[in-house]
């Protein structure tokens, strides 16, 4: 048997909460309870990251293909030849869509019309939209 990853890491981060907090005292102690809430985000965040770099990557993508329409001399960027879905390639194109959205932005602050106003209200709520997606739900901060 194989148990799953974030299984796995869950387990551990609760028996080092249970198990071996309770043995120590002062800075080693919270040492390790921060250690175990690090490993429980950990869990979440593998089981989510190539959806959630696939979806906000999508999104960009839309996003600039719209500005392309609107900002004189600006590309869309296209999709990688070969679709990459591990974590590391993905956070690669992640950030080179996000430079390219922080360009179409700065383009449309220069524009005063009606589709550009409307894609940078669609920016903004994309990016809220990230922020949430990230979100780690066993954070207490």
């Amino acid at each position: 048997m194989k148990p799953p990853i974030p299984v796995a890491a869950t387990d551990l981060a609760a028996r080092l909460r249970s198990e071996i907090v309770p043995e120590l005292t002062g800075f080693r102690a919270n040492n390790v309870a921060m250690g175990s809430a690090m490993i429980d985000m950990i869990a979440e965040e593998f089981d989510r990251a190539a959806a959630r770099l696939f979806e906000e990557n999508e999104a960009v993508r839309g996003l600039l293909a719209r500005g392309a329409a609107l900002v004189d001399g600006m590309d869309a960027p296209c999709a990688p030849a070969k679709l990459d879905l591990r974590v590391s390639a993905l956070e690669t194109e992640n950030d080179r869509l996000r430079a390219a959205l922080i360009g179409l932005h700065a383009g449309l602050e220069a524009r005063d019309d009606a589709d550009s106003r409307a894609l940078d209200g669609d920016i903004w709520r994309e990016l809220a939209q990230s922020v949430e997606r990230r979100r780690v739900a066993s954070a207490n901060f």
